[in-house]
C-alpha cells in the first residue's frame, strides 16, 4: 500500500474556494487574472489551436510514442489556462494515442464520480451536461475546474474518440481527485475516511494501474506534483516503480522573449514541437517557464523532466470563470466551506483516520465496466 507520510497530507489545504496557483509562466493573461480581471476581459487569439490534424498533430504523436517505452507518461494539468487542455484534446483525437493508451488519470475529476465518468466515456450513455457537472464540482477546486469550458471539451473529445473504438479498446478516465461523497457529509468529522488527492494518486498507480497487464496510462496532473526530485507524490512512485517506467513531460505554454534562444536549440520557436531530454542543451540554464517553485533547480533539466512540449508562440489564455456556477452550486459551496472553516481541525481529523482511507481496497476503484 502507498506510504501515508505527513509530507503529503499537510501539503494541500482542502478549501473548496481556494484560488489556484500557477507555475512561473510569462503569461500576461495570468497577470491580468492576478489583477482581478475576469476571463472575459482577456482577449483570446484570433484562432484557437486546431484539433486532430492541426498544428499539435506531430507533437501529440511524438508524445504518444513514449507510451511504447514507458507505461506511465506524465504531463501537466491545467490550472486556469486553455492551451494545455486544447493540446490534450488534440492528443486523444490522434490514432497514435488511441492505439496505445488504455487510461488517463486526471487531476480535475472527482473520485466519487468514477462511475459517472465510465457511463459517459465507456458505455457512451447520453447524459445531460448539467448531470456531468459533479465530475468537476465535487473536486477540491470546483471554482477552477468547474468553470473552465476546456475541461468539458476535453471530455467530449475523448468521448468522440471512444465512439470510434471497440468497447474493450475505449480509453478510460480514472478520476485522480478527492473522493469525498459530499451528499453524505454534514460535519467535519464526516471527512475522516477520505484521503487527500496527493495520497490517492500513488495508490491508484501502484495498487491498481501498475498491476493491470498491458496498461498504458497518461497521467495529467499539476506540474508541481509530477516533476522528478520534487517534494511530491513522485517520491512514492519512485519507491515502488523503476524510473524507466515513468516519463515526465514539461510544458512551455507560450513564447517568452528570454527563452527564445533556448527553444531555438530544440526546435522552431514559431511552431509547437516535442523534444526528448536527449536534445536538451547541456550548457544553457533551463527555462523559468518549467519551474514549479522558485527554488526548483538542478544542474541538468533531465534530472527533473524527461521531455518537453512547447505549445507554440501564441499567448495562452485564462478561461477560469468562463462558466458561472449556478445558484444551487454557490449555495452548496458555501455549505462546504463552512464545514472546512477550521482547516487545521479538518486536516487533523482526516490524518488521524488515515488507516481507513483505503480500507475498501480494491473496491476503492470500481472495476472497468
Amino acid at each position: 500500500m502507498t506510504r501515508k507520510g505527513v509530507r503529503h497530507d499537510f501539503g494541500d489545504v482542502p478549501r473548496a474556494s481556494a484560488r489556484a496557483t500557477f507555475p512561473k509562466w510569462c503569461l500576461t493573461p495570468f497577470l491580468a487574472a492576478a489583477a482581478g480581471l475576469d476571463a472575459g476581459e482577456i482577449q483570446a487569439p484570433a484562432s484557437a489551436p486546431a484539433r486532430g490534424e492541426g498544428p499539435y498533430a506531430a507533437v501529440a504523436d511524438a508524445l504518444a510514442a513514449k507510451l511504447d517505452e514507458h507505461p506511465f507518461v506524465f504531463i501537466g494539468s491545467t490550472h486556469g489556462s486553455a492551451k494545455i487542455e486544447e493540446f490534450l484534446a488534440a492528443l486523444v483525437s490522434r490514432p497514435a494515442f488511441q492505439q496505445r493508451a488504455t487510461d488517463l488519470l486526471v487531476e480535475w475529476a472527482s473520485g466519487a464520480r468514477q462511475r459517472l465518468l465510465d457511463r459517459y466515456l465507456l458505455a457512451l450513455e447520453e447524459i445531460p451536461a448539467v448531470d456531468l457537472a459533479p465530475i468537476w464540482f465535487d473536486t477540491d477546486a470546483p471554482t477552477l475546474w468547474g468553470t473552465m469550458p476546456e475541461c468539458r471539451r476535453f471530455l467530449d473529445a475523448l468521448r468522440a474518440a471512444n465512439r470510434t473504438l471497440p468497447p474493450a479498446k475505449r480509453i478510460r478516465v480514472v478520476a485522480g481527485n478527492e473522493k469525498i461523497e459530499w451528499e453524505k457529509v454534514r460535519t467535519v468529522e464526516d471527512l475522516a475516511p477520505y484521503p487527500y488527492r496527493t495520497n490517492i494518486v500513488p495508490h491508484l498507480i501502484l495498487e491498481h494501474l501498475a498491476k493491470e497487464p498491458g496498461h498504458r496510462t497518461l497521467v495529467v496532473y499539476g506540474d508541481a506534483h509530477i516533476h522528478h526530485k520534487g517534494a511530491n507524490f513522485m517520491l512514492d512512485l519512485e519507491a515502488g516503480l523503476e524510473r524507466s517506467k515513468t516519463y515526465v513531460v514539461g510544458t512551455i505554454h507560450e513564447l517568452c522573449a528570454d527563452e527564445r534562444a533556448y527553444l531555438a536549440e530544440l526546435g522552431d520557436p514559431t511552431t509547437p514541437f516535442f523534444a526528448d531530454a536527449k536534445r536538451f542543451p547541456s550548457a544553457a540554464s533551463w527555462p523559468a517557464s518549467l519551474q514549479t517553485r522558485l527554488n526548483e533547480r538542478s544542474e541538468r533539466l533531465s534530472d527533473v523532466i524527461d521531455g518537453l512540449v512547447y505549445l507554440g508562440p501564441e499567448p495562452d489564455r485564462v478561461t477560469r470563470g468562463a462558466l458561472p456556477l449556478s445558484a444551487a452550486q454557490e449555495k452548496e459551496l458555501a455549505r462546504r466551506n463552512e464545514i472546512f472553516s477550521d482547516h487545521r481541525r479538518s486536516m487533523q481529523i482526516r490524518f488521524a483516520a488515515r488507516d481507513r482511507w483505503f480500507a475498501s481496497h480494491p473496491a476503492d476503484l470500481p472495476p472497468r465496466p
